[in-house]
């Protein structure tokens, strides 16, 4: 196996401790043998063509362990390594997480306008709220999954945002303004997003009373309180399991959703229970983006397998919807940094505004 050496830079203010690498090509153990660093350096094999996301870890003098942060303490972007042949990668660590947990990071994506609250049957659920200003009345509307990741980086995962109202003005400048309401999710994300039963949701799946919860509380809200809005411009998205329940959604309850946004759609809970499930069901009047990131995959191999997977997927409903389309990010990983940059050419594909710089 190739030589892979790590070299780490590290903020002048880091506490002493053992410092070791962890990753998704070690299940991100917390466990630093075999991992450690001396003197800043890691010398490791690891497996030709692999693509691995990676962050330090450090073991404290009381045998806790902290994980790299950005500068102001928050969790942090992942580092991605792609091995061909004998490599030495570079990492450098911005910070450590702490207590404030990020809390003073600036923003460079605008927030949402509003933020209100309704009743669920999972208690109360947010809901964020953008639409370019001078356009108060009924408006084409799109939901997305995952709302704490769509706008402002504050509440995000990792201090990346899709920065959806940045893409919508741009789309509203060009003469296509669109509403958008982001629905927050928090730890019960693998049980409200996969609608079937597997280790992550407990063997207890959400999505249907998700998917209802969609159907006959949000639509009808936003309905009422900004005008009524067709279903042939009413789009909902989401990515990874966000892209899961968009699909779900979407194809058990034609008629609701005029397009569907799958982005980077994980269909693998329960054995790629929904590739089974989807057979032969569709919407006619639906319009479907599927898209995938060519580094998605724990090597380039794998990466290449679920393009492949995603793009049989489009081709099995392309008999059973009005419209699909396949598209793939060059050199996107499984992130939000790569959901952000195809956003734009998302919208502009829902709202018929030309695929110019997509």
């Amino acid at each position: 196996m190739p030589r892979v050496t790590v070299q780490l830079t590290l903020p002048p203010d880091t506490p002493p401790g053992t410092l070791f690498l962890t990753g998704d090509h070690r299940a991100w153990s917390d466990d630093p043998t075999g991992w450690t660093f001396r003197d800043g350096v890691l010398p490791a094999e690891l497996p030709d063509g692999l693509l691995a996301q990676v962050k330090v870890r450090r073991v404290n003098p009381d045998g806790t362990t902290t994980e790299e942060g950005d500068a102001w303490g928050g969790r942090a972007r992942a580092h991605r390594i792609k091995v061909r042949g004998d490599t030495t990668v570079s990492l450098t660590v911005a910070g450590w997480q702490d207590a404030i947990g990020g809390a003073a990071r600036p923003t460079r994506s605008a927030p949402p306008r509003e933020e209100t609250v309704l009743d669920a049957p999972w208690g109360a659920q947010s809901v964020r709220l953008w639409w370019p200003a001078g356009h108060e009345g009924p408006l084409p509307l799109l939901i997305l999954h995952d709302g704490q990741n769509v706008f402002d980086e504050a509440p995000t995962f990792a201090g990346d945002s899709w920065d959806a109202a940045g893409a919508a003005q741009a789309l509203a400048d060009a003469g296509h303004p669109v509403r958008i309401a982001a629905l927050p999710v928090n730890d019960d994300r693998s049980r409200r997003y996969v609608p079937f039963p597997f280790e992550l949701n407990g063997q207890s799946s959400g999505a249907d009373e998700y998917a209802d919860w969609l159907r006959d509380t949000l639509l009808p809200h936003l309905h009422a309180r900004f005008g009524a809005v067709p279903a042939q411009d009413t789009a909902l998205a989401g990515s990874s399991f966000g892209g899961l329940i968009t699909a779900y959604a979407g194809l058990r309850d034609p008629g609701t959703y005029g397009t569907l946004g799958v982005f980077s759609p994980a269909v693998w809970p329960a054995d790629f229970a929904f590739l089974r499930w989807m057979a032969g069901r569709g919407d006619p009047h639906s319009r479907v983006w599927v898209d995938m990131g060519d580094h998605e995959g724990s090597s380039v191999q794998g990466a290449q397998e679920v393009i492949t997977l995603a793009r049989d997927l489009t081709a099995q409903l392309a008999p059973h919807v009005h419209e699909a389309r396949f598209t793939v990010g060059e050199g996107h990983w499984h992130d939000e940094p790569a959901w952000r940059e195809r956003l734009p050419t998302f919208l502009r594909w829902w709202r018929g505004a030309g695929m110019a710089g997509g």
